[in-house]
């Protein structure tokens, strides 16, 4: 696959030199093959229905030939409850009849030499929409949509919305309804098994998607959750559903690495804080997260940071630092196009994976034309958003600079062989445990009873 030649390119000399970015890392007991992981974005490249089609394959296929260590989906919905408020199209993973796309998805990423992560999502709360705008969204907190100010939004988007009134109803969300108990419960427990499904599907990461302003940061932060019960009010109660989602997610699947994305902060008055989002980092790990993975904002209501402009990223390595010191395991960070600075990053302890988006939009070779000494032969992100604007009218991305985002289906050196000797036919997640059937915190039976009589009734035994 060839990509246009107009956008910056790397100046690195002879191309080499990039030994900590293309050096492997384990995540968990997973060997990935560099520092270089494709970020989670919703590319709407799923129909209506949450299934991969082959579009939606080769496009990730490509980033796998490319030579992406790590690639991560966007937001799949993990819940029955989740999948009726999406962000126009997104994959679905809460039954088995979600699998047969699914697992396409997986053997073609694995067929062309990657790993791949499944973001899972157990909702977007007050973020979401339902095709019908007058249904209550299930949040933290009732009557809070989310409504946002142009000041506050990347200047493509700012400048969109001030001439497009269509574009402008995107600005606020549909009206909030409370969460039950008995709901968050059901949810947690629907969102464990469907995490299971997702390792049945072939996936070799669990995601636990928890960053800027979807649901599980909404109880997080007290702009967004104004509970007064076990899950509102004191800093303790509001991590409960997060930590309470990772326990659960943690015990679900025992054998496959599971991390989680946050934001750093919320860069709002009265927000989450460096510090506290540092907190809410020690506990996921102390539960059992493999790594932390780094975006950064609010949330819609603070999209400057959510969509990063080249001015507004420029710290992100910075605040990694802060997260680096304190965490075990590895850090991801977005948005650093520059492999160079990347790897210098990287060779400074500032984080572990260099997560691109865009980056990988535009030339989804990135990884290979480092590791062959060809680093000045990378088509630069230039930034333009011409993909986001695209998907933000539902249409799917489309980039200036590479011709075939959005057609690699037609692209036939990304079709599947036949089996090799040596694929895997089952899924590597190994025993997994009931979720349904009995409180996921008892322990598992690890004898057989010998005595085993079924229950006969009342009366003497």
């Amino acid at each position: 696959m060839s990509t246009a030649s107009r956008s910056t390119k790397v100046k690195a000399g002879d191309g080499k030199g990039f030994g900590h970015l293309l050096s492997p890392i384990k995540i968990g007991g997973l060997e990935i093959k560099n520092r270089i992981a494709l970020s989670p974005m919703n590319e709407t490249f799923s129909d209506g229905e949450g299934r991969a089609g082959e579009q939606c394959i080769a496009y990730f296929a490509a980033r796998a030939r490319g030579g992406t260590g790590l690639l991560v989906t966007g937001a799949v919905m993990g819940t029955r409850t989740a999948a009726k408020f999406v962000w126009g199209r997104n994959l679905y993973c809460f039954n088995e009849g979600h699998l047969q796309s699914l697992v396409l998805l997986t053997e073609r990423v694995h067929y062309f030499g990657g790993k791949i992560a499944a973001q899972m999502t157990i909702g977007f709360g007050r973020q979401g929409h339902s095709y019908d705008h007058e249904e209550l969204v299930p949040a933290p907190t009732a009557g809070l949509p989310y409504e946002f100010g142009l000041d506050a939004q990347p200047r493509f988007i700012a400048g969109g919305m001030r001439r497009n009134e269509r574009a402008r109803s995107f600005g606020y969300g549909q009206m909030t309804r409370e969460m039950s108990i008995e709901e968050i419960h059901h949810d947690q427990r629907e969102f464990a098994n469907s995490c299971q499904l997702a390792v049945l599907a072939g996936f070799d990461v669990i995601e636990v998607h928890a960053p800027h302003g979807y649901l599980e940061h909404q109880f997080l932060s007290p702009l967004s959750n104004k509970r007064t019960d076990m899950y509102g009010g004191e800093w303790h109660n509001r991590k409960r559903f997060i930590n309470e989602a990772m326990e659960q997610v943690r015990y679900a699947v025992p054998n496959t690495p599971v991390g989680v994305r946050i934001s750093a902060e919320e860069h709002f008055e009265g927000g989450l804080t460096r510090e506290e989002m540092i907190d809410v980092a020690l506990g996921l790990e102390a539960r059992g997260a493999d790594y932390v993975s780094l975006s950064d904002g609010g949330g819609y209501e603070e999209a400057g940071h959510l969509v990063g402009e080249e001015d507004r990223v420029e710290h992100i390595p910075d605040s990694a630092v802060d997260f680096k010191k304190a965490l075990k395991v590895p850090v991801i960070v977005a948005s650093q196009h520059d492999p160079i600075k990347a790897d210098a990053d990287i060779a400074a302890g500032k984080y572990d994976i260099s997560g691109l988006g865009r980056q990988l939009f535009v030339d989804p070779d990135y990884a290979t034309k480092l590791a062959e000494g060809r680093a000045e032969e990378i088509v630069r992100c230039t930034r333009c958003n011409t993909c986001l604007a695209r998907c933000l009218a539902g249409i799917g991305p489309a980039c200036p600079n590479n011709p075939w985002l959005g057609r690699e289906y037609a692209d036939q050196g990304l079709m599947i062989g036949p089996r090799r000797k040596g694929e895997k036919l089952l899924p590597p997640g190994g025993p997994m445990p009931a979720v349904y059937g009995r409180p996921w915190w008892k322990p598992e039976i690890t004898i057989d009873e010998e005595h085993f009589r079924p229950f006969r009734g009342p009366g003497p035994r």
